[in-house]
């Protein structure tokens, strides 16, 4: 749960105290500064910073405040607040960018945050097909990887043809029509085709992505992904 909580955007020593708080109900300032091994000082600011966020609680009795978490829901409340502000983020990221002079249909990412981003625009696709899939996601989205499968699941236009070591992933267990490639067809470079994108993404190594955003591509990548479809 710690490393869970420092994802939603608490501190180290935030989430420590918070999870202190969830493990020891109603407590003083100093019971919590001795269950974490805190500084007394520093467990003090911290608690009024999760107030401030609206994380933790108190009342007072006998002249001491005791603390407690708030209602848990609270951690989704901030999750909302930060994607509504995200996306209000990105609009108006799009009214004022400039777009560049050359290769506006091309894009090359690289890295963790380059797969995430890879795959926001995903969880929008609609006949979605997928050449090569490796499993691999699940070595570098730890918990999103899950999320995205589950969608990718539910979304009934999905087709997936996949390489043969994919069956050791966890990837195997969701339910959504796919096709395997024989053993000596195994490609690491997979292949995203929707919504008039390919997206080539390789995660063997050091993870990187190229998107191209052309419908002559798409057509042309749909068409071959298509006729392999039928002859596996």
């Amino acid at each position: 749960m710690l490393e869970k909580l420092q994802r939603l955007g608490l501190t180290e020593k935030e989430s420590l105290i918070y999870l202190g708080l969830v493990r020891q109900g109603e407590s003083t300032a100093n019971q919590v500064a001795k269950q974490t091994s805190t500084n007394r000082t520093v467990t003090y600011n911290i608690l009024q910073q999760l107030i401030e966020k609206d994380l933790i609680t108190y009342i007072k009795k006998g002249g001491k405040r005791y603390y407690s978490i708030a209602n848990p829901e609270s951690l989704l409340y901030r999750v909302r607040e930060q994607e509504h502000l995200a996306q209000e983020l990105v609009q108006e990221i799009k009214k004022v960018r400039v777009e560049p002079s050359s290769y506006k249909n091309v894009e090359v990412l690289e890295g963790k945050e380059g797969v995430k981003v890879i795959h926001e625009e995903i969880r929008k696709a609609k006949g979605l097909r997928i050449l090569n899939a490796t499993g691999l996601i699940f070595q570098h989205l730890k918990y999103g990887a899950r999320h995205l499968v589950k969608e990718i699941e539910l979304e009934s236009n999905a087709k997936i043809i996949a390489n043969q070591s994919m069956k050791k992933t966890p990837l195997v267990k969701y339910q959504f029509e796919r096709k395997y490639l024989p053993k000596e067809a195994e490609n690491y470079a997979t292949t995203f085709i929707f919504n008039n994108k390919v997206i080539i993404q390789v995660l063997k190594d050091k993870p990187f992505m190229i998107i191209i955003e052309n419908k002559e591509v798409y057509d042309g990548y749909k068409k071959d992904f298509d006729v392999l479809w039928e002859k596996l």
